[in-house]
């Protein structure tokens, strides 16, 4: 078994004369301590830059739009990409500017720190290879490039919705449908308000802020057609583009190749002290953001006066993001609010718009890009008072509107505060500033244990289906936003467990625009896996190690399909006279009604149950809806929920056709034999972590990082994990890859 990781002043000495000696421990984890916050984080910025200076080269690039620079032409689209809703970087400095002092401090120190370090890199030759490979050096690091790092992550794991403009290239295709009378029926269908049975994170008993409910608009079918007859006729090509632009998919894809944030989903869990074995309150919090080498994320510990803290950090980003001090830990996953709508506006001319009376300038914001190849192009950005235009077509110009909008530097005030934590009401008090969107939950020393959902959430106009673009009148406005007070937390509950997998907060909170929450949803695998009494440490880890196998459909489709499997294969065994069985049919219907929900590599049973699942989606919905334009695109629409809801013939249109649910399940029981090979191959194989040089991890729906930690009075403690290693290069790049494999954790030590 591995070792854990020991405290030890190992001094980084592969450099001469190093500005700062860091103490790392026996897994290359800098450990710092220092007498005042200024020393504290510019030794961060300097150990960070030490770890991982290429990644932070690239994250930086990325956030402000200027791959191309250094990489050329191939980047010149995320690029345009960016920029298209980019701040300026006057607007970063007066973010920035707008943060307290103490903030503004840990910034400056943070960029000092990193200079520092580029610095010694160049003196002792040691810049990362990546520098001389595309010929150019490392610039000056400025407080901006943290700030535009920053926005980016908070953007992408802090916002939710914005899918107008996807609903509306729904409805369209719909509509060109054999089947169009029934396309609003469908799409109801597949883009529901709210489903009340969809599991919380607040229990209905421990939610004490139902009255917020009324702040919702609700909506009618006079409304739906009322809004879609106010929209604009546009073709689904006119439409296109600005899906793409509004989901960010060329950048993603960018940020992935570089091994920078890229992946939003994490989960969590919290338990008082009353409801553990040790009698000490445990927080699990695992923050899903892929698998790289180097990974998306770090792991650092400060101490000083005014800050200690010890946990994940992302690279170019002071502080610890997820982790704990000496008197409380914390988690968070996204929380998946819809934060963002999309406007339409009429266009008066080529550079200006309409609103109410007025006729209003396109605001517009530009930057020169200039190509490592020597080509030049400019970017224009245009935006109404909404916010940035990504779509102009056939008169009309679409622009994003969010909650967070100039304010996402607001939330880091959070990430500083929540490390002087004690007591609940510090905790409310360090959230408060938060602006985007997160599940956030705390375990305390004290033995209090809490969570609450955060962000900046709109209060909608109401006579709108909010699912589409929304006629930029005044009279569509938003209300305001939702007090902190009003937004769904809860202290202490009565079943001393919190549990979260970007799951819907409370029953009265609904999708909006956006179908996430259903009546079937993974948090259910989540709660399975933990033991219905007492829960401890290794029940944590075991939780981890189990859902990274459990099917989630499984517990609620199995029970509905089983019994009209079960009736299937006692009629095969029983059959009638003259009638010829098919043994490799009765073999799979088996093998299927064996599968107890576990997709372990190599299961028949696992591979059996996923190719069923498949054939039941096409047999509902192929004939009714088609594919959406794409198998990828028709598998991500219609979810599980959607099935269950088909199957039980509880929604708006008969995707049954008439037929029973075991007629429905029998047919796509035949569906998926017909295309089954022999028994030899009905293997599931597991999704794994592959990091380049190393055999495949089984098993990737993990954690990027993982801790666990207890809260006893004689202090805080615990363990976590960050693989593949702490750096980009040398033997502290791949030395937590064996722990992973193992599913073992380290200390988390200061």
């Amino acid at each position: 078994m591995p070792k854990y990781a020991m405290l030890s002043l190992l001094v980084f000495t592969a450099l001469i004369s190093p500005a700062i000696e860091i103490p790392r421990d026996s897994f290359g984890i800098a450990h710092i301590s220092a007498s005042n916050l200024n020393e504290a984080f510019r030794n961060s910025g300097y150990a960070v830059a030490m770890d991982r200076l290429w990644q932070m080269e690239n994250s930086r690039r990325l956030a402000r739009g200027q791959m191309s620079e250094a990489f050329g032409d191939k980047f010149l689209a995320s690029d345009k990409e960016v920029l298209a809703t980019a701040y300026t970087d006057s607007e970063l400095k007066t973010q920035f500017d707008k943060l307290s002092e103490e903030s503004r401090m840990i910034f400056r120190s943070y960029a000092e720190g990193v200079n520092l370090a580029i610095q010694d890199r160049k003196r002792a030759n040691q810049l990362p290879s990546g520098y001389a490979e595309n010929g150019f050096a490392p610039r000056a690091w400025d407080v901006l490039d943290s700030v535009a790092i920053s926005i980016r992550l908070f953007q992408m794991f802090g916002q939710g919705g914005g899918g107008e403009m996807r609903n509306m290239a729904m409805l369209m295709y719909l509509q060109s449908r054999p089947n169009k009378a029934q396309a609003l029926d469908i799409f109801d269908d597949f883009l529901w308000e709210n489903s009340p049975n969809a599991p919380t994170t607040v229990e209905s008993n421990d939610d004490h802020r139902k009255a917020s409910a009324s702040l919702f608009p609700k909506r009618t079918r006079a409304i739906t057609e009322a809004h879609i007859a106010s929209m604009p006729k546009l073709t689904l090509m006119d439409v296109l583009p600005s899906i793409r632009l509004a989901q960010r998919e060329t950048s993603t894809l960018v940020a992935e190749s570089l091994n920078v944030p890229y992946k939003v989903g994490s989960y969590a869990i919290v338990v008082d002290g009353k409801h553990s074995k040790t009698g000490y309150p445990l927080l699990l919090s695992a923050p899903q953001m892929g698998h790289t080498m180097p990974s998306v994320v770090h792991e650092i510990s400060i101490s000083c006066p005014e800050y200690s803290a010890v946990g994940m950090d992302v690279p170019g980003v002071p502080g610890i993001a997820i982790g704990h001090s000496k008197t409380a830990a914390w988690g968070m996953t996204s929380g998946v609010m819809d934060t963002t709508d999309v406007f339409f506006s009429k266009l008066d001319g080529t550079d200006k718009y309409i609103y109410g009376t007025e006729s209003r300038p396109l605001q517009k914001f530009s930057w020169h890009l200039k190509s490592k190849s020597g080509k030049e192009t400019e970017v224009v950005q245009n935006r109404t008072h909404f916010g940035p235009v990504i779509l102009n077509t056939k008169g009309y110009a679409f622009s994003q509107k969010s909650s967070w909008w100039m304010r996402e530097m607001e939330s880091f005030e959070s990430v500083r505060l929540i490390a002087k934590a004690s007591t609940p009401q510090n905790i409310d008090d360090a959230l408060r500033p938060a602006t985007v969107s997160f599940n956030f939950f705390y375990a305390l020393q004290a033995g209090k244990i809490g969570y609450r959902y955060l962000g900046a959430a709109p209060i909608r106009a109401t006579g709108l289906d909010h699912r589409f673009p929304i006629p930029g009148e005044p009279k569509n406005n938003w209300r305001g936003m939702f007090a902190y007070s009003q937004m769904p937390a809860v202290r202490a509950p009565e079943s001393g467990v919190i549990s979260n997998w970007n799951n819907k907060p409370v029953a009265w909170w609904p999708n909006v625009d956006t179908p996430v929450w259903g009546r079937t949803f993974r948090l259910e695998a989540l709660r399975k896996a933990l033991p219905k009494d007492s829960i401890g440490i290794s029940d944590l880890e075991m939780a981890a190690w189990w859902i990274a196998r459990l099917e989630p459909t499984y517990m609620q489709t199995m029970p509905l399909i089983r019994p009209q499997l079960a009736s299937m294969l006692a009629q095969l065994r029983n059959p009638k006279p003259n009638v010829r069985v098919n043994g490799r049919f009765v073999e799979a219907l088996e093998v299927l009604l064996a599968f107890d929900g576990r997709n372990l590599d190599g299961s028949p049973g696992a591979f059996l149950y996923s190719a069923f699942f498949r054939a039941l989606r096409e047999e509902l919905f192929i004939e009714t809806t088609g594919t959406f334009l794409s198998e990828a695109t028709f598998r991500t629409v219609a979810q599980p929920s959607v099935i269950l809801e088909a199957l039980e013939g509880k929604t708006k249109v008969d995707y049954r056709q008439k037929r029973s649910t075991g007629d429905v399940v029998a047919a796509s029981f035949n569906r998926m034999f017909e295309k089954l090979d022999e028994p030899s191959k009905w293997r599931f194989v597991a999704s794994g972590i592959q990091f380049a040089g190393q055999d495949k991890i089984p098993y990737i729906d993990r954690g990027t990082y993982i801790q666990v930690v207890e809260l006893p009075p004689s202090g805080v403690r615990g363990r976590n994990i960050v693989s593949p290693g702490v750096a980009e290069l040398g033997a502290h790049s791949t030395d937590q890859i064996s722990l992973s494999r193992s599913w073992l954790y380290k200390t988390m030590g200061w």
